[in-house]
């Protein structure tokens, strides 16, 4: 994956900070790492596994990257509103899911897991542990940090959807 630097920061240019560089190259080489990591994991599943109904939109650039087919339309319109839902809109959000053929839906770590936990009971489907999405998680957790939140997501992921 390419990055871009500051002119001072380039990999290969003497600076006095070489600390800081030598600190983003390394960080580079932990991200290529974990990128590697996504994708040899998400394709170990069959591709008519790699589907994710979530409630938030950050996950689109995760379905992007790694050929994850992300199915949020529905869920995120009755998970994000301050009102509880209509019968209507759960029932909508049921047939999606559905319609989805996904067998596990997921939430956020932040989010109260009672409203998915009925979707997931009415749509037939069981329901993954929390991701982490627009958050990290606290301190000692496996989110606290941008690279072990990442390969947690897609552990869970990838555990969840094998066959």
């Amino acid at each position: 994956m390419r990055r871009q630097y500051p002119r001072c920061a380039r990999p290969g240019r003497s600076h006095p900070r070489s600390g800081v560089r030598a600190r983003a190259e390394d960080y580079d080489k932990q991200l290529d790492a974990l990128d590697a990591y996504i994708a040899q994991q998400i394709n170990s599943l069959p591709q008519d596994r790699r589907k994710l109904v979530t409630s938030h939109d950050a996950f689109g650039y995760f379905g992007q990257r790694y050929g994850v087919d992300i199915s949020r339309s529905a869920l995120e319109s009755v998970t994000t509103e301050a009102a509880d839902p209509s019968a209507m809109q759960l029932a909508a959000v049921v047939d999606q899911i559905k319609a989805a053929g996904v067998p596990v839906i997921f939430r956020e770590s932040m989010q109260n897991p009672k409203l998915i936990d009925q979707i997931a009971s009415d749509a037939g489907v069981k329901v993954g542990p929390p991701l982490y999405s627009d958050a990290l998680g606290p301190p000692g957790t496996d989110g606290d940090t941008y690279l072990k939140m990442m390969r947690y997501n897609a552990d869970v992921l990838v555990n969840a959807l094998k066959p």
